[in-house]
């Protein structure tokens, strides 16, 4: 009986007590890491999303044999929306809808998390151009909107329509380059003449296949 008794007693206070602070512990350790990881991973994602966006953009430019553009349709702050029209058949050139443009695809910026911003630059890329983090971005919210316009061959053209993007630096609401982890965070897009847009992260070295050049 007094065997049977020993087995159906509860727990003390003090393994309550140990078992809360090393639930603490863990917590106190794991909570920071995990919220750099959602950080990191929304920026990545944001990244991602304006990247598949534009190879979308391009594909349809070739696949219909028509122009189509490409719009940042974020506010001044840099949210990630961006929205795909190809041009009218009726309205040469015109991307309003009004005038029987198509909306291809959209996407917003709470599907990717409320982390990333974009900063947007239409300078002409150069060597060791991401170094640091673009330091006069195009205001999104200004009209014409930032975008890419792309013809039947993929390539980049000039159009009124758009301010032409060359370089899309995608961060964390409130980072500014001013540390390593938020140097390793920051992920580019760079756009070609020729259509080609590739993502890069700026802290590896240019020689790495991921790196920026």
């Amino acid at each position: 009986m007094k065997n049977l008794l020993s087995m159906q007693r509860g727990i003390t206070m003090i393994e309550v007590m140990v078992s809360v602070a090393i639930i603490a512990i863990v917590m106190a350790v794991g909570v920071p890491s995990l919220s750099t990881w959602l950080q990191n991973s929304q920026v990545m994602s944001t990244a991602e999303s304006v990247l598949t966006g534009l190879q979308l953009a391009r594909g349809e430019a070739v696949r219909q044999n028509n122009l189509a553009q490409f719009t940042l349709t974020g506010n001044a702050a840099g949210t990630a929306d961006w929205t795909i029209v190809t041009a009218s058949s009726s309205v040469p050139g015109s991307f309003a809808l009004a005038d029987g443009a198509t909306e291809i695809q959209k996407a917003g910026a709470s599907e990717m998390g409320a982390n990333a911003r974009l900063m947007v630059s239409s300078a002409v890329i150069a060597t060791n151009c991401c170094t640091n983090v673009i330091t006069t971005p195009i205001d999104m919210s200004a009209a014409p909107k930032p975008g890419v316009v792309f013809n039947a061959f993929g390539q980049v053209v000039s159009d009124p329509s758009v301010t032409t993007l060359s370089r899309i630096d995608v961060i964390k609401v409130g980072d500014t380059d001013a540390n390593t982890e938020e140097k390793s965070r920051r992920r580019v897009i760079l756009i070609s003449p020729s259509g080609s847009a590739k993502l890069c992260r700026p802290s590896l070295p240019s020689s790495n296949p991921q790196g920026c050049p």
